[in-house]
């Protein structure tokens, strides 16, 4: 597969699963900075709905972090990477519930800087309390490093990961709650695939 073009920021958590699994498939990224007017100009061009992560590789555009992730998997790896599998409903549930969590607490995040917080707003709240019952869920299925029950690095793993670290680099959750998830992210931190893309890094 030739390089393809990634629009997104670098501190966009799904932004940043699509930047881990190219690199840990060694696939060359042209990222877009769609904080940038232009950026948000080619992005909002590509992507009928104006979301972040948008891929595009040739003609083919795709529009959805989980769907570029398992297209980079299916067609350049898996490397050392898990194959996900689309069949396999445990792994679709974590899936789930992490995007769960995530999307709740960036609209908390987003509500915040407008100032609508849990306080004044039951919605807001509701934001907060989705998140704590997905992380509730998740710290179950957090054995040592893994969350998939085959004991690989693969895109729940990955999608784990980049979700803990956007609270803790956002402040929007105290994920010291879930001690397996922590050891569990603690596990991967110094990756290099992980720690090249860390915002900031």
């Amino acid at each position: 597969m030739s390089g393809l073009t990634l629009y997104g920021t670098t501190t966009s958590p799904y932004v940043r699963r699509v930047r881990i699994v190219a690199h840990e498939l060694g696939i060359e990224v042209d990222l877009v900075d769609t904080a940038e007017d232009d950026g948000q100009r080619r992005m909002r061009a590509a992507n009928p709905v104006w979301k972040v992560p948008t891929v595009t590789v040739g003609e083919l555009s795709i529009l959805d972090s989980s769907t570029i992730c398992e297209y980079l998997v299916n067609e350049r790896g898996p490397g050392e990477l898990e194959r996900f599998n689309a069949d396999n409903l445990h792994e679709r549930n974590l899936m789930t519930v992490i995007d769960g969590a995530l999307d709740s607490l960036i609209n908390a995040f987003y509500l915040a800087r407008d100032g609508v917080t849990a306080q004044s707003s039951s919605y807001a709240a509701k934001q907060k309390q989705r998140a704590a019952s997905a992380m509730q869920w998740l710290e179950q299925w957090a054995t040592g490093p893994w969350l998939s029950q085959v004991h690989k690095l693969g895109l729940p793993e990955i999608a784990m990961v980049t979700t803990l670290e956007w609270m803790q680099f956002r402040e929007t959750y105290d994920v010291s709650a879930h001690p397996k998830l922590v050891e569990l992210g603690k596990h991967w931190a110094d990756r290099e695939s992980f720690a090249r893309t860390r915002p900031g890094a």
